[in-house]
């Protein structure tokens, strides 16, 4: 039975009223039977004996067909009237029944019958408490996702049957004495819940309020997730496309504002972070430890949202996830969606952390489009060859103020020279930043851009559209001399 169902039940049972009501046809009103109900009170039991009593009004036997005797159990019990009966003439006597009602508060009796032809008797009687009741106990408890109700019926009581609105799932059970409180919950209700002892009448009410760091967490700045296996960083994706964010992956190259690789970091109490995604206003969110990491809001930080920021020795970072402890990991190196499921830390499960816009990026040759990498380790000059970009094809674009920058590799932490004053090629080897590390950042009209030495006034080309070495010994640009500079924000700095 559903609570719609059973709360409808009690609000008919818990009319005060007292009385007997007759619905029959008119021609049958006439022989209404008296219903009298006696209850006496066993103050050592909290329970009353009620004798019920129906004396027909007229000579003519009439037949029960139905009874409803309330409240049932396991609130109370009835016997002695059955379907079948039959009502005796006047002369002849009452049909009696014995009801047991156990007493928890001001609370009714009622029997219904129903005879032959259509005609239907009541009669209800209200019962002050009796004696010294035994009560179930109530209990609600707030954390930042869940409404938690916990009810238990102390030893020396009876069973009972508590009620929700709005209902649980699963609602509760029959509540024994003695035994251990059962436990419902509902997620971040806004409204307020309610308890019915069956039959009986309404217990303690619960609110959700969860408390405040769960609604209001602090932030602590926006920053990029760079993963170490395969050199992406983590953005928001959607698992169908197109479809909604609905999942974290590690597949993106560029740093830069048009990616959208920003992060806010929330404090979201006792040592966790919360990950908020700043375009959509979505919080990482653990499902399971089946499922990919998605996104979700609802208004707050809860559990699920909740994650351990590790520092690894080597400078980088872990996550782990609040509700089952197991580290973030870049599946299938990155091929796969951000999971919380892991034991253990390796390349899969480390990031580094930047501030917002500063990682590395990609610098990509608009002749050729493929990536620029420092050779070698750094060891041999930059050339735009390679297609998938990893360590080598990283750099880190500093600005230095009014569209001047340096380019410092990722794999050797040195910064990019136009070595002889541009006289030779690009190469990573510098420790640091002079006129001839210094290029200007051209913007084209194409959204492209292309960068100017200092150390010569001349722009940096893919010589040979990219079968050479980089060298700035151009005087104009051309398709050659057109780059995509995924680190680079356009801040001209002061």
């Amino acid at each position: 039975m559903r609570l719609t169902r059973k709360l409808a039940v009690l609000a008919a049972v818990l009319v005060v009223t007292a009385g007997t009501v007759a619905v029959a046809p008119p021609a049958l009103a006439a022989v209404a039977p008296t219903i009298v109900a006696t209850a006496v009170c066993d103050e050592a039991t909290a329970t009353y004996t009620v004798t019920w009593t129906v004396t027909n009004a007229k000579e003519t036997p009439a037949t029960i067909n139905r009874v409803v005797a309330n409240p049932p159990a396991p609130v109370g019990t009835f016997t002695g009237i059955a379907v079948g009966d039959v009502v005796p003439p006047a002369s002849q006597g009452s049909l009696t029944a014995t009801a047991t009602v156990h007493s928890y508060l001001r609370q009714n009796t009622n029997l219904q019958i129903y005879l032959d032809g259509g005609s239907q008797y009541s009669k209800l009687v209200t019962l002050p408490v009796c004696g010294n009741p035994v009560l179930p106990i109530v209990s609600f408890t707030s954390d930042c996702d869940y409404l938690t109700l916990s009810v238990s019926m102390p030893a020396g009581g009876y069973p009972v049957q508590v009620l929700t609105s709005p209902a649980s799932d699963p609602e509760l059970g029959i509540v024994q004495p003695g035994a251990p409180a059962q436990t419902v919950k509902w997620r971040s209700p806004d409204e307020e819940i309610f308890t019915v002892l069956a039959y009986v009448g309404q217990l303690a009410p619960g609110r959700w309020e969860p408390e405040p760091s769960c609604v209001a967490p602090v932030s602590l700045g926006q920053f990029q997730l760079f993963a170490s296996v395969n050199f992406r960083y983590v953005v928001p994706s959607a698992s169908a496309s197109p479809g909604r964010v609905d999942q974290a992956m590690a597949d993106e190259v560029r740093s830069n504002e048009e990616a959208n690789t920003n992060f806010e970091f929330l404090d979201a109490g006792d040592g966790y972070i919360a990950i908020r995604e700043p375009e959509q206003d979505l919080l990482l969110t653990y499902f399971s430890d089946a499922a990919p990491l998605g996104w979700s809001w609802d208004g707050r930080v809860g559990d699920p949202q909740r994650f351990r920021l590790i520092k690894n020795a080597d400078g980088t970072v872990s996550l782990s996830a609040k509700l089952n402890g197991k580290y973030v990991t870049a599946e299938k190196a990155g091929a796969k969606p951000l999971y919380a499921n892991r034991t253990a830390i390796g390349p899969w499960e480390k990031f580094t952390r930047y501030a917002a816009n500063s990682g590395p990026g990609t610098i990509n040759a608009i002749v050729n489009n493929l990536n620029v990498t420092a050779e070698s380790a750094g060891k041999k000059p930059l050339i735009a060859n390679r297609m998938d970009p990893a360590r080598w094809e990283f750099f880190y674009v500093e600005n230095l103020g009014n569209d001047e920058v340096a380019l410092r590799s990722l794999v050797n932490g040195k910064y990019v020279c136009a070595e002889s004053a541009g006289k030779k090629e690009l190469i990573a080897n510098r420790t640091t930043v002079g006129p001839w590390e210094t290029f200007k950042v051209i913007r084209n009209g194409d959204g492209s851009e292309s960068l100017k030495a200092k150390a010569n006034g001349k722009y940096v080309t893919a010589e040979s559209a990219g079968r050479k070495p980089l060298i700035a010994n151009r005087t104009a640009i051309g398709w050659w001399e057109k780059f995509n500079l995924y680190g680079y924000n356009g801040a001209t700095g002061a």
